[in-house]
């Protein structure tokens, strides 16, 4: 037993060291730009915003863009979100764990066991959809980040996006019977699983780089998509 109690401190050195490499890794492959290119000259540019609350991050884009653009009213019609967007408004998507988006909607909801659920990728991922009108992007603290894509860029990034909702059998995304956290959002089903390498803002992340905007490698956290890369 004595020698037991005298190997533990040395067998708990690995699990307790695994945070540290993880939030390194993240730091270094967060801020390391991924292989990105500038909009195409002569090409018209699209706005898109990241948003971030600190430690989440959205991806905005114009609900009804130019003649390349894609009308959002009408892919997310089966929502009452669809009827409530307009021409000057953007529509803001996250991608997260369901049970921890629909349990966690105050700070003081928070439990360990959701988040561990979470991280194992026990259960199924949710999309949550925004309205943001445009003032409220260019007027709010922390201020968004604001990228200028061309119509390829746009195109990947508005296909990633319809890539990660699962869609019914009519092609068109499902709704959750739960409630947004107001008028202006909803939530619905989504493909794919949480996991500590694809979290929330790592889909965000995985989206800039299909479609060859600047970020980092792996941006597990904020500050890699916020910052640019």
């Amino acid at each position: 037993m004595r020698s037991l109690r005298r190997l533990l401190p040395i067998l708990c050195l690995p699990v307790l060291a695994l945070p540290v490499l993880y939030g390194a890794a993240a730091l270094a492959l967060g801020l390391l730009p991924a292989p990105h290119r500038q909009p195409m000259l002569g090409q018209p540019t699209v706005p898109v915003y990241l948003m971030s609350n600190g430690w989440h991050v959205w991806v905005a884009l114009p609900a009804r863009a130019d003649k390349e653009g894609t009308d959002w009213g009408a892919w997310l019609a089966e929502s009452s979100l669809g009827e409530r967007l307009t021409e000057g408004d953007y529509v803001a998507f996250g991608w997260g764990d369901r049970d921890f988006y629909l349990n966690t909607r105050r700070p003081v909801d928070f439990r360990p066991g959701l988040a561990l659920a979470a991280l194992l990728g026990r259960g199924p991922a949710a999309m949550h959809v925004m309205r943001v009108p445009e003032a409220a992007l260019t007027g709010s603290e922390p201020k968004p980040r604001r990228l200028e894509v061309d119509t390829l860029q746009y195109r990947a990034l508005t296909a990633y996006i319809w890539a990660g909702f699962a869609r019914g059998g009519d092609g068109r995304p499902q709704p959750l019977p739960e409630p947004g956290f107001g008028l202006d959002d909803a939530f619905f089903e989504a493909t794919g699983r949480y996991s500590p390498f694809r979290t929330c803002n790592e889909w965000i992340g995985a989206g800039l780089r299909a479609a060859g905007l600047k970020t980092g490698w792996w941006t597990p956290f904020p500050y890699g998509l916020m910052q640019g890369g």
